[in-house]
């Protein structure tokens, strides 16, 4: 029982991020997984409660994924190339989700339509950049207190910036073909140890 709940919800994530969430149908997921439009009904109320749901397991992979490999122990290089692996953090999701992400664009307009549709949805992308602030500030100020961050950097500020690069290096991409993640994040990983390293 448990697996085809899992399977309705891995199968309409996949349609909402190949379309978009007014273009997908409970028909269409029920046919693509091969069950009727009762069965879907049997574990979800309606498309919007099974959208809130593939966003809850998004949002919680991706803040498994966005500094899960990181301990207080880290080094500012760990912490940065961790935050601009921008393949990684991707493939890692949708490994995990089993889906694909053709383009990431995609997922950002999913994302988009979640907080215009959902207030649900706004709040938990609220709760993920928030937590991520707060750990990444908690890392930031032990390395400075270590010597390894320029005194005068506000690592509360610092950590939204990076953030904000991760978030605009993504949704930069999405527009164009020009941008190699895997070769802007380590030349982003190399400028910011430049600007904030002692």
């Amino acid at each position: 029982m448990k697996e085809t709940k899992e399977k309705i919800v891995l199968k309409a994530l996949q349609y909402f991020i190949d379309h978009d969430y007014q273009s997908v149908s409970l028909n269409s997921i029920a046919k693509g997984i091969g069950i009727t439009k009762g069965g879907i009904y049997h574990y979800f109320n309606s498309k919007d409660e099974l959208f809130m749901e593939c966003m809850f397991i998004v949002f919680k992979k991706v803040q498994e994924s966005s500094m899960g490999s990181l301990s207080e122990d880290s080094s500012l290089r760990e912490v940065l190339t961790a935050l601009f692996s921008f393949e990684d953090i991707l493939e890692m999701i949708a490994e995990s989700l089993n889906i694909n992400f053709q383009n990431y664009f995609n997922f950002y307009y999913l994302m988009f339509e979640g907080i215009k549709k959902f207030p649900e949805v706004r709040e938990m992308i609220i709760n993920i950049y928030s937590g991520m602030q707060r750990g990444l500030t908690v890392l930031f100020t032990d390395l400075q207190t270590k010597g390894v961050i320029r005194k005068k950097i506000d690592c509360n500020i610092l950590s939204f910036e990076l953030i904000a690069m991760v978030e605009g290096t993504l949704l930069v991409s999405g527009f164009t073909t020009e941008i190699d993640l895997g070769l802007v994040g380590k030349d982003l990983v190399e400028s910011s140890l430049e600007r904030i390293c002692v």
